[in-house]
C-alpha cells in the first residue's frame, strides 16, 4: 500500500492511503490506516474509528471504509 501526504482543515499534516487494485483483500483483511503517521495496520475493522495506531501511538486509526466515507482514499489504476 502506497500513501501520500495532505494537509487538513487545521493545517496539520496527514497521511492517506493510495490504492491500487489491492484494496478489496485489505478490507477482507481488516486492515486499517493511521492518518497521521501512515502506518498500515491489521486487525481494525472496517468501520473504526480512532483506533491507537501501533506504530505512533496516537487515536488515528481508522478502518478502510471509514476512510472511503470520509473521502480519504486514493485511487492509482496501474497500467
Amino acid at each position: 500500500m502506497q500513501c501520500e501526504q495532505y494537509t487538513n482543515r487545521n493545517g496539520e499534516q496527514r497521511w492517506r492511503p493510495i490504492f491500487n487494485k489491492e484494496f478489496e483483500q485489505l478490507v477482507q483483511d481488516n486492515h486499517g490506516f493511521c492518518i497521521a503517521c501512515g502506518n498500515d495496520q491489521s486487525g481494525v475493522e472496517p468501520d473504526a474509528r480512532g483506533y491507537r495506531c501501533d506504530e505512533c501511538h496516537q487515536m488515528k486509526v481508522f478502518g478502510l471504509e471509514e476512510l472511503v466515507m470520509m473521502g480519504l482514499i486514493g485511487y492509482r489504476d496501474e497500467q
